[in-house]
């Protein structure tokens, strides 16, 4: 037996064995929780256990987008340096852990600048959603 797990607009979460399109099998279950509460936890949850290989970006609400306060304040300050999720010259910066650098040149085909000391890829042929793991 194994779970499933289907997150929609980030207040109903469906939890359990049952093949919703089948619904066959004396023992499958299925849960359906109305708990925006919960939909994070567990969205949060599977992220954390299946970025290995992940389908598409991990879901963020709007609020979560934009870029702390702090940040943008250094950010007016140097309005040159290069930061993550900034799109400059064609390019998209990230911010790749060393650990996950081979992953983000695979996935992405992600390039280090050396000038800038950041990762970047082309925002032409990569989008914000399939980066998002290595976005602020």
């Amino acid at each position: 037996m194994h779970e499933k797990v289907l997150i929609l607009d980030g207040s109903v979460l469906w939890h359990g064995s049952k093949n919703l399109l089948a619904n066959i099998g004396p023992t499958d279950l299925m849960m359906r929780y109305t708990d925006p509460a919960s939909c994070d936890r567990v969205r949060r949850l599977m992220e954390r256990t299946r970025m290995e290989r992940p389908a598409r970006g991990p879901w963020r609400p709007a609020e979560q987008t934009a870029p702390a306060p702090e940040v943008s304040a250094q950010r007016a300050e140097e309005p040159d340096k290069v930061y993550p999720g900034l799109i400059r010259n064609g390019r998209l910066y990230l911010k790749v852990p060393y650990a996950q650098k081979d992953e983000a040149k695979r996935l992405l085909r992600a390039q280090w600048d050396k000038e800038a000391e950041h990762w970047w890829v082309d925002a032409a042929k990569v989008t914000k959603e399939q980066a998002a793991r290595w976005l602020p």
